[in-house]
């Protein structure tokens, strides 16, 4: 007997067993869902098939003009905890969907510390950071098995875990040491790819925070104490490809690097 499932189940079924089998899928799974409802309603149902624990959560940007289309400039996925790795000194492999979409991006990586005990208000950066308890320098390896995964829209990206696959997490940082305004630079092979200050990303890596309340406060996000948030690409999604060497610098003194498997 064919079992038959709702269309937003089946395109998470399809995703799940890809990412689990390591397979590409090279055409979407389904309808192309039009509205972050539908998107993160997709998500959801494949956070539950997966699995796997959640240790955190990537925030990445809507640029203009579908931020105005989508009514926000943020969107939201999980990290499990099988793809975080922490290496202050070393050069971690990171897995990526072969024939799908692969990318690096330089990050700072914000910890949750103890949480409200509701979300239920208005929120500023102010306030969330009250509840950011370590700040870290590291890099997102953004991969999904969907080679298109950004090229239609947020939606899309938000349907398949908001395209992350994997966590190096770097040394701690100062709360006040002003890493906003370090440069930020990020090579692979070492060509340069990208550089900026997380002062030019939206409002900053604590925006993330800001946004990721909200959305629990608006969709019980189920956020965590311990859980670590992908604050945004500083520099940009830089594409790579198999065997790629990935450095993130950070000021003067942080480096993070990992290789692409």
């Amino acid at each position: 007997m064919i079992e038959r499932r709702e269309p937003a189940e089946a395109i998470a079924h399809a995703f799940v067993a890809a990412r689990q089998a390591g397979s590409a899928l090279i055409d979407y799974p389904g309808d192309l869902p039009q509205t972050l409802d539908e998107a993160y309603g997709i998500q959801e149902r494949a956070i539950a098939l997966f699995g796997d624990r959640i240790a955190g959560w990537k925030v990445g940007k809507i640029p203009e003009p579908l931020d105005a289309t989508y009514g926000t400039n943020r969107l939201a996925g999980p990290i499990f905890a099988d793809s975080v790795v922490e290496s202050v000194d070393g050069s971690p492999v990171m897995p990526v969907f072969h024939d799908g979409f692969a990318a690096a991006e330089a990050e700072y990586l914000l910890r949750l510390g103890e949480l409200p005990a509701s979300f239920d208000r208005d929120w500023s950066n102010d306030d969330v950071a009250a509840h950011v308890d370590a700040v870290h320098v590291g890099i997102e390896v953004a991969s999904s098995p969907f080679p298109g995964i950004n090229a239609h829209g947020p939606a899309v990206t938000i349907s398949d875990f908001g395209n992350n696959n994997g966590l190096v997490i770097g040394a701690a940082l100062a709360r006040d040491s002003g890493f906003l305004d370090w440069p930020v630079t990020l090579t692979i092979d070492g060509e340069p790819a990208g550089e900026a200050t997380a002062r030019q990303m939206l409002d900053g890596p604590f925006g993330a925070i800001r946004f990721l309340f909200e959305l629990a406060r608006d969709r019980r996000l189920p956020l965590a104490a311990g859980q670590w948030i992908s604050t945004g690409a500083i520099t940009g999604v830089h594409p790579v490809c198999l065997g790629a060497q990935v450095e993130a610098r950070f000021g003067d003194s942080y480096v993070v690097r990992c290789a692409i498997g």
